[in-house]
């Protein structure tokens, strides 16, 4: 959605909050979680897709049942020697397992088989929406499949899924730790994200807390509940290494800071230069991850 665009609908949201903020709210959640058409939206993309498929050939696709319908999971085969280990590779917002494939060609190459994970609404996944819930929901699915992983490698808005999933509260999750986590240019918190749409948007603070109100409705817990940080803090016992560059213009660095102060077992190393979107494709970024897991 251009800039333009998004303001005009931040102002029609923001005059029915007006008379009726309750509508208001779950315009703008509904808005928020819509998920664009699965196809690539540019020719970059396209070359991008096209040419990933010949990868993309070498994996069995499985439709995995979730509650919101069914998610495509990728299972490519190792190559070279088999070393016995599986790993869970999880896109970004916007993005599809298509669009991750030479970090998974990288890990691959240390034989260990790899899971790319369509996220709901994203590559052949069903659906056009996409909460932090649903995408919970794929991991545990994508797990119970597979029979668990011994990494979760996630970008972007899947690098904070993965480590909801890997670090919950048993309480709201059912858990799912692997040996190592790698969050690659992830958000920390869903505050940010939300306060970061509603700039996008203008909303009117009216209209903003009316989100949230939604938002809190529909999930089950406020937006400051879903902070990834707090829950890698308790537990230890779990590696992570977080790659991001301080020049990222999509998530900010703090995010990064963030986690690297959970504890020590959080390995932060920055990425300079790369932005948001090349550093999942870099070199020096995919081997930092085979030499983190090991």
């Amino acid at each position: 959605m251009s800039s333009y665009i998004a303001r005009l609908t931040g102002q029609a949201i923001n005059l029915t909050g007006l008379v009726a903020p309750r509508t208001a709210g779950r315009m703008a959640f509904r808005l928020f979680c819509s998920t664009a058409a699965p196809e690539p939206a540019n020719g970059k993309a396209k070359r991008l897709y096209e040419k990933s498929q010949a990868q993309m050939r070498q994996a069995t696709r499985l439709l995995v049942p979730v509650p919101d319908g069914h998610v495509a999971a990728h299972h490519f085969p190792p190559i070279g020697l088999p070393n016995g280990e599986r790993h869970l590779v999880v896109h970004g917002w916007g993005s599809r397992t298509d669009y991750m494939q030479s970090l998974i060609t990288g890990l691959r190459q240390t034989g260990a088989e790899v899971i790319g994970l369509d996220l709901p609404g994203h590559g052949g996944s069903t659906g056009r929406a996409l909460t932090v819930p649903m995408a919970i929901d794929a991991i545990e699915a994508a797990w119970r499949q597979y029979g668990g992983f011994d990494a979760m490698i996630g970008h972007s808005f899947g690098g904070f899924v993965t480590a909801m999933a890997a670090a919950g509260p048993e309480d709201w999750v059912r858990r799912r730790t692997p040996r190592k986590l790698v969050l690659i240019s992830a958000p920390v918190a869903a505050q940010h994200v939300f306060d970061g749409y509603a700039g996008m948007m203008g909303f009117t603070s009216r209209v903003h807390r009316a989100l949230e109100r939604e938002a809190k409705a529909i999930i089950g817990k406020p937006v400051d509940f879903f902070s990834a940080d707090g829950m890698l803090a308790t537990v230890p016992e779990l590696p992570v290494l977080v790659l991001h560059a301080q020049d990222d213009k999509e998530v900010s660095a703090k995010a990064a800071l963030r986690y690297a102060k959970a504890g020590p077992q959080v390995k932060l190393e920055w990425m300079n230069g790369l932005g948001h979107r090349r550093i999942v494709s870099s070199p020096a970024v995919i081997e930092a991850i085979k030499t983190f897991l090991g």
